[in-house]
């Protein structure tokens, strides 16, 4: 019998490299003199969030190893954390969801608030009334609340701001203190499907103006019928936002007269993501103009505005930009290329310059000896790709293997060893409400510097391609994705790009449900990896997190009714259709997909005989942080992959 022969080049990325260049950043704020402010995820400090200041040149790690800048309000978080001035802040701490204040001057950070039920996320300081408005989540025994309320900070005095909603985000205070925005949800909606914009009035002293105890007019989304984010005020307290109205995420101005978000800039793109974390701006304010993102394909340009026109785009080698901020006539932003990994850029709005400040191999005040370094001729590039389905098209990201694979049979000659269509890695992101882009992936160069070719799929229900797409798995979840799946594998085959008898998939949380999906559903399969996917969407429904609690209802239908569809979904539910190898990585300490699943599937497919595998991470919950467990657990996927091949 022939076997593959794959022999990795010697520049290859370990798995500890390959996870080492996860290092992220995000929640870019600049003071009054003009000094950036970032939060900085560390997966080699176990996926440590530290709030850094940089400063001439020189990026400062403000954040004791004690404490870890992260809020876990709607599971996910986001902004957690707000300048009070030049020299303090205040941040919510990852282990007791707790405010604290922080100075240059004092590094032991001040404890203010003391509620243990309660987690808080997304401060903004009211400059005003000397005041923090933020969001608390309170958790009781019977159920979970959210609510946005005031903390003085002179007396710590904690009032409610607005209540009744299932979901409050995206706080915005006018310049002067004296009007705020906010964004407002109920079930079962999600941000990215409706949501409410909400305008409040203070006076001086800080009350709201009103009779009532709360005065919050509905500005827009009334109707339930469109998806506004990112509310903001300009210089002049002019009301901004982002809305789906026109079918894509535009930018858009209220209009007071006709008491409506009209479009700034029509443009058949979007120009925000879905929102899974609060407190994320994707537009920005600078002097004169507006800058925003702009994403068509999954592929993101920053475009510089003017009275509604295009007056240029900016960074133009850049494919992704997240946490846009601003200081007089220069933009920030966290960025991402095909062959850079993410980094903080200033780029002047002027000029066009461009100045790096913080990246993997850049001004770290902690680098890592694994972090990856290599050159574009050493990587897989990203080829966007379309292909038919039913409705219509599907999209893709294809990244070609690097290396080929050889036929290394005893009677072909070792030097004249026949080239092989290579193994194909489907890669499927979470949510499943969310987007793949053409940005450096260690993880996917790890898999294509093997001699894999790897799809990184971005099947219809993504973000990224307007709402009509977005929407196009609405009850359709373990169906839509899994035919799109197998139309990606049959497109890559008829063009003779992979070996269609050796397709894998894997996926994450949402991910990991769509990859065993496939494998129970389809027979294109020869393998595939679940982490911390779920196996019984049924189960998820009933025990899953508030912000999630009722995602299913929309993915799938009413789980009070509707239970033969769940259980014609469920992958655990139909596995002994299962015949091919599984592997399954879960954290021990996941509230979003609980072991139990796990465990369940894994015990089902053992019963069956079916090759599994399991690892099991004690200290992770959902999503994996630790970087020894991430590069653990890749290279027990890559050797798995590699026996079925051998098999």
């Amino acid at each position: 019998m022939s076997s593959v022969k794959v022999n990795r080049p010697p520049t290859a990325l370990s798995a500890e490299q390959a996870v080492a260049g996860l290092k992220d950043y995000g929640q870019l704020t600049c003071d009054a003199d003009g000094v950036l402010f970032w939060v900085e995820y560390r997966p080699e400090e176990a996926g440590r969030n530290c709030l850094m200041r940089y400063a001439n040149g020189v990026g400062q790690n403000l954040t004791p190893p004690e404490f870890d800048v992260r809020s876990r309000v709607h599971e996910y978080g986001g902004l957690s954390w707000c300048l009070i001035d030049q020299q303090s802040w205040v941040f919510v701490n990852k282990q007791d969801q707790q405010l604290y204040r922080q100075t240059l001057a004092a590094n032991a950070p001040e404890q203010l608030t003391f509620r243990p039920e309660s987690r808080f996320g997304e401060p903004h300081y009211d400059a005003l009334h000397h005041r923090i408005i933020m969001i608390e989540e309170i958790h009781s025994d019977k159920n979970v609340s959210n609510r946005l309320v005031f903390m003085c900070l002179s007396s710590g005095l904690i009032t409610v701001l607005h209540e009744g909603q299932d979901f409050y985000s995206s706080i915005a205070l006018s310049v002067d203190g004296l009007q705020c925005l906010f964004i407002s949800w109920d079930h079962p909606n999600q941000p990215w499907i409706a949501t409410q914009l909400h305008h409040c009035c203070f006076d001086k002293p800080g009350q709201v103006i009103s009779s009532k105890v709360i005065s919050s007019q509905v500005l827009a989304g009334s109707d339930l019928k469109e998806s506004i984010l990112q509310p903001s005020f300009d210089a002049d307290g002019k009301i901004w936002a982002i809305t789906d109205q026109s079918g894509w995420w535009n930018l858009c101005c209220y209009d007071t007269d006709k008491q409506a978000l009209l479009p700034y800039w029509s443009v058949e793109a979007d120009c925000t993501t879905a929102p899974w974390q609060f407190g994320g701006y994707h537009y920005v304010f600078t002097q004169d103009s507006v800058t925003v993102m702009r994403l068509e394909q999954a592929s993101a340009a920053l475009i510089q505005l003017r009275r509604g026109e295009v007056i240029r785009q900016l960074g133009s080698d850049y494919h992704q930009f997240r946490a846009i901020t601003a200081w007089q006539n220069k933009v920030y932003a966290v960025v991402n290329s095909v062959s850079r990994l993410p980094h903080v850029v200033e780029i002047d709005h002027i000029s066009g310059e461009i100045r790096e400040l913080s990246g993997s191999e850049l001004n770290s005040d902690n680098p890592s000896a694994n972090e990856p370094s290599l050159s574009t001729s050493q990587l897989s590039l990203p080829q966007h790709v379309s292909f038919s389905v039913d409705s219509g098209e599907a999209f893709g990201f294809f990244y070609p293997p690097l290396i080929t694979s050889s036929d290394s049979s005893p009677e072909n000659d070792a030097s004249q060893a026949l080239p092989l269509l290579p193994p194909v890695v489907l890669f499927f992101h979470g949510g499943p409400t969310a987007c793949t882009y053409p940005v450096l992936n260690p993880r996917i160069q790890y898999w294509t510097q093997r001699g894999f070719a790897v799809m990184d799929l971005n099947y219809r229900g993504s973000s990224g391609y307007g709402r009509a797409y977005r929407l196009l798995l609405h009850k359709r979840w373990g169906i839509t994705d899994v035919e799109d799946a197998e139309a990606a594998v049959r497109y890559l085959s008829d063009r003779g790009l992979i070996n269609a008898r050796q397709a894998f998939v894997r996926g994450s949380s949402a991910g990991g449900f769509t990859a065993l999906a496939a494998l129970a559903f389809s027979d294109c399969f020869s393998g595939g990896a679940s982490l911390y996917g779920v196996t019984d969407p049924l189960a998820l429904a009933t025990a899953t997190h508030k912000f999630e609690s009722h995602y299913m209802d929309w993915l799938i239908g009413s789980p009070a009714t509707q239970q033969k569809t769940y259980q014609a979904r469920s992958p655990l539910h139909h596995v002994k259709q299962i015949q091919v190898p599984v592997i399954f990585f879960q954290g021990e300490l996941d509230a979003v997909v609980v072991p139990e699943q796990t465990r369940s599937m894994v015990a089902a497919l053992q019963q069956q005989h079916t090759s599994v595998e399991a690892h099991y991470y004690v200290e992770e919950g959902h999503g994996f942080r630790s970087a020894a467990n991430l590069a653990d657990a890749l290279e027990k996927e890559y050797h798995f992959y590699q026996r079925v091949i051998s098999s």
